[in-house]
């Protein structure tokens, strides 16, 4: 690709780049909500189970092949931005983009050659033809992995979020077009679910070509100056994108193996502690994936976070500004708080509710189904702070950290899904994840007080968005007892109570002085929007 196109990549602030991100992932998970819940009545519990056995083996690929990549590309940029070496920028950039198509090609093809091993593995052979179908998707994904993080290293965030966008559109369309196609020729249930996760692999294609495009317009232009600046050998660069790159992809990818290891910890156990057959097992396997569906969502609009922390505050540290550093540290914090909170509350108070709507669940399937989701939004908010506290001490350098926690945290996990599915069945595995996430919560806030001078201040940041998503919760339930009572309306029930609940927790953050002069000194246009919240400077 040439040095010299037209355009540059435009820095964006913390929060701002954070707030564009953010608002691409609602849409992005809206999108994705229009895709999977036709597709979870389309195909039945026993084909998204097929569907969500191959998204996990293909997480723990994907998050081996680029987890730690972009992190390390975006830390590594973000100090050569720092520093005003644009050459090196550049130079950055390419080294890692042949190591991220190498990472790809090699899962692409493990995936892809050994579907029918994976899939009699995980205790789902009919999960066989969604494991090949997605193979190809590892490669496309590491490409733009690559672009993501050129852009996020230097705090523009505008094409990561677009591209997301892009991607979740071509799996709706593409997807859900190929499931139709499918059912009307005839094909089985599984069969069915490998043509639906054939529209991720589509949307990974087209993700892909947008990113190549933005970077061909937006790359940075290096004049005569900038060539005159020197740069590493590659053999060190490449050596020092490793170094931080693999203890970060461990860790991430940790998460992703034991989640792929208690799938088939729960295949197993309920077919042979419970004696389930194993289309049963896969069914509950499918409502208990259902569940995590809603559970995501709020740790997918943390993820923006943590991505804008990496390049906010190594820059920060690469300039000896510690207490820059911690003020972003503190605002992300409360904007976990601020997301997290609420969201957990929420999914655990109407867990029965939102899923008969959206599913269409009857009583038997709720008996199930509610409790699990209402388990899962408890540790909502320890998965969020997980992601966020990880960040925070992968951009301190403490890379290796988040390994030994998520170490820690999954030999516990493991063995509590061996034994409290064994007793108490599906519901079990939502037990052990409250646990697990916690584990890994308590240990990463303990380095962070352990390991930095000026360690972010967690619980004056949780304090009053605690009390305010107590009051909401409150609200929440209330209003939906109330109007249920009245209307018998489902629809309206949770319309209204979800209206209530975010009126009452909006005025409550506004009344208490949540959002700080900091906070919004991150965003573009920050005084005026501290004048318009009568925010005052301290």
């Amino acid at each position: 690709m040439a040095d010299h196109v037209t355009g540059k990549p435009k820095k964006q602030k913390f929060l701002h780049g954070a707030a564009i991100l953010t608002a691409g992932t609602i849409l992005t998970k809206i999108i994705g909500a229009l895709y999977k819940i036709p597709l979870n009545r389309i195909i039945g519990t026993e084909g998204f189970g097929h569907f969500n056995m191959a998204y996990n083996i293909f997480n723990v690929l994907l998050t081996i092949s680029t987890a730690g990549l972009p992190i390390a590309l975006s830390r590594m940029i973000s100090e050569a931005s720092a520093l005003n070496n644009r050459r090196q920028i550049q130079h950055i950039y390419r080294v890692s983009l042949r190591i991220f198509l190498g990472m790809g090609l090699v899962s692409s093809a493990f995936m892809l050659l050994l579907s029918p091993a994976l899939a009699q593995f995980m205790r789902d052979p009919g999960a066989v033809y969604s494991i090949a179908a997605l193979s190809p998707a590892v490669l496309f994904l590491c490409l733009s992995s690559s672009l993501r993080g050129y852009f996020q290293g230097q705090q523009y965030m505008t094409p990561t979020a677009v591209s997301q966008i892009l991607e979740a559109l071509s799996k709706l369309v593409l997807g859900l077009g190929a499931v139709y196609v499918f059912l009307r020729l005839g094909f089985g249930t599984a069969q069915t679910a490998g043509a639906a996760i054939a529209g991720v692999t589509a949307g990974s294609v087209f993700s892909a070509l947008y990113l190549i495009l933005v970077y061909r317009r937006k790359h940075l232009v290096l004049t005569a100056h900038d060539l005159a600046q020197p740069v590493e050998d590659s053999g060190v660069t490449a050596r020092r994108l490793l170094a931080l790159a693999i203890p970060i992809t461990l860790g991430a990818a940790g998460i992703q193996i034991f989640n792929a290891l208690d799938s088939m910890i729960i295949q197993s156990r309920l077919q042979d502690s419970l004696e389930l057959s194993t289309s049963a097992a896969t069914s509950l396997f499918g409502t208990y994936s259902a569940a995590q569906t809603f559970y995501m969502l709020p740790p997918s609009l943390i993820q923006p976070l943590a991505i804008g922390i990496i390049p906010a505050v190594t820059a920060a540290l690469t300039t000896r500004q510690e207490q820059e550093a911690r003020r972003v540290a503190e605002s992300a914090i409360r904007m976990t708080a601020l997301i997290a909170l609420p969201c957990g509350a929420g999914l655990a108070i109407l867990a029965s509710p939102i899923q008969a709507l959206v599913y269409g669940y009857d009583r038997q399937t709720l008996e199930t189904a509610g409790p699990i989701l209402a388990l899962l939004g408890c540790a909502v908010i320890f998965h969020c702070m997980v992601t966020v506290t990880n960040a925070i001490l992968q951009a301190h350098g403490y890379v290796y950290i988040p390994i030994y926690t998520t170490l820690a945290g999954g030999v516990v996990n493991l063995f509590l899904h061996i034994v409290l599915v064994s007793r108490f069945g599906i519901t079990g595995a939502a037990i052990a994840t409250i646990c697990y996430c916690g584990i890994i919560m308590f240990l990463n806030i303990a380095a962070l007080h352990k390991r930095l001078t000026h360690p972010p201040r967690i619980l004056v940041v949780f304090v009053r968005p605690m009390a305010a998503t107590a009051l909401m919760a409150a609200g929440a339930y209330l209003s939906y007892e109330a109007v249920i009572a009245h209307t018998g309306s489902l629809l309206i029930s949770v319309g209204l109570s979800i209206a209530a609940a975010c009126l009452i927790y909006a005025v409550m953050i506004l009344s208490m002085g949540v959002i700080t002069w900091d906070d919004c000194m991150l965003l573009p246009n920050g005084q005026k929007i501290a004048r318009l919240l009568h925010i005052n400077h301290d």
